[in-house]
């Protein structure tokens, strides 16, 4: 229910949160590596270059930008935006990440 009650009011910061839970995920592997980037710029050039993450590079990019776009550009967005980032972006980067985690164990 509060989630619901949040993504019909700001949706602009579920998204936010939505691309935060997708960042922290791929940090997890980066730091299974040995990697620890300093900024969104040096994580995307690893999610680019990585032969696991780079798959999940456009997932990643349409989140940083809707992310932006919600916090700095002040567009607004609707649940359905919310929803289909999760749906879409989020929940395709989550099951690859997880699927590589299980298989680093």
């Amino acid at each position: 229910k509060f989630l619901k009650d949040v993504k019909q009011l700001y949706s602009d910061w579920v998204i936010t949160g939505i691309f935060y839970s997708a960042l922290h995920l791929i940090e997890v592997f980066l730091t299974s590596k040995g990697l620890c980037p300093k900024d969104h710029k040096e994580r995307a050039n690893y999610i680019r270059r990585i032969k696991e993450l780079k798959p999940l590079y456009p997932y990643y990019r349409a989140l940083y930008d809707h992310s932006v776009n919600a916090r700095y550009k002040f567009i607004k967005f609707l649940p359905i935006d919310a929803d289909n980032c999760y749906a879409h972006y989020f929940t395709s980067i989550k099951d690859v990440v997880l699927k590589i985690l299980t298989k680093l164990k």
